[in-house]
């Protein structure tokens, strides 16, 4: 906190020709007049901004102890991934003594009300359209993080993923150089969408029959999949039509299986996760 506030104090000098730079409200800088920069209104808009800035809300004891031990546990873990570096940041934090939790979540609320009277400061001088948008961009942000969550749980529950269409296998296999840049990655898809397009039906025959067996295989594992999940009362992450059935029944000794009536598939072609086939 303190660094901050020392950074914005060194910028100060700099936010006339930083404002100019990024295209700030007029407003926002000293005006000109006879060849001649005036203080005054740059003084005044610096205070109305930094007024109406956002305060950021400070991180709970637990992201505090994370931040605190990150740079050691990657150093000491140099080929340990995002999630390995977690767990072992989850596992430190078990075996964290009481006062040291005890001061960390001490240091949490007492920046926590100090957030809160500035945040409540901040929010009084937003007009409505600024709180609506402010709303929507926190709904925004909630279902962006449900539907990570989502991902995630599906993932770690085993759902079978869904192959490619015949196009892009045909891109796997000619993909574009790696190294290049962006602007030249889009030119060779943009190339390899146009030679796609004019090759013959027997041309494309290949990639299409290795797609259509694909997702064969992924229909029938995702049946498998659904039922396991069904029989786990995890119903809300089967497809909203197969929720309503129940779990295949398995025979004994035998593969659980169900009967082609209780198969909404089997005979009207029962569409995969996410659409039809391209």
């Amino acid at each position: 906190m303190q660094l901050n506030s020392l950074i914005k104090l060194f910028n100060v000098p700099r936010l006339l020709l930083s404002s100019r730079q990024n295209n700030l409200p007029l407003a926002a800088v000293a005006t000109q007049s006879n060849g001649f920069h005036s203080t005054v209104p740059l003084e005044n808009a610096t205070a109305k901004a930094a007024a109406m800035q956002k305060p950021k809300r400070p991180v709970n004891a637990y992201i505090r102890y994370a931040q605190s031990i990150r740079a050691d546990l990657a150093k000491a873990n140099p080929s340990a991934s995002q999630m390995d570096l977690a767990k072992l940041t989850s596992a430190k934090w078990q075996t964290l003594d009481q006062p040291s939790k005890a001061r960390l979540e001490e240091e949490y609320k007492r920046e926590l009300a100090v957030w809160l009277q500035q945040n409540a400061k901040y929010l009084s001088q937003l007009t409505d359209v600024q709180k609506e948008e402010l709303k929507q961009d926190r709904q925004q942000k909630a279902e962006d993080k449900a539907k990570r969550d989502l991902k995630r749980t599906l993932k770690q529950l085993g759902r079978p993923k869904r192959p490619i269409n015949g196009f892009l296998r045909f891109c796997a296999q000619f993909k574009p150089k790696s190294g290049v840049t962006q602007g030249e990655h889009k030119e060779q898809m943009r190339a390899l969408g146009e030679k796609w397009r004019s090759m013959s039906a027997s041309e494309k025959e290949q990639f299409n029959r290795e797609a259509d067996e694909a997702i064969a295989r992924y229909q029938e594992e995702m049946k498998q999949w659904e039922d396991k999940m069904l029989a786990m009362d995890n119903g809300d992450l089967v497809r909203r039509k197969n929720a309503l059935l129940s779990p295949a029944p398995t025979p004994s000794g035998g593969k659980a299986r169900t009967t082609k009536k209780e198969q909404p598939g089997a005979a009207s072609g029962r569409p995969a996760a996410g659409g039809a086939r391209a």
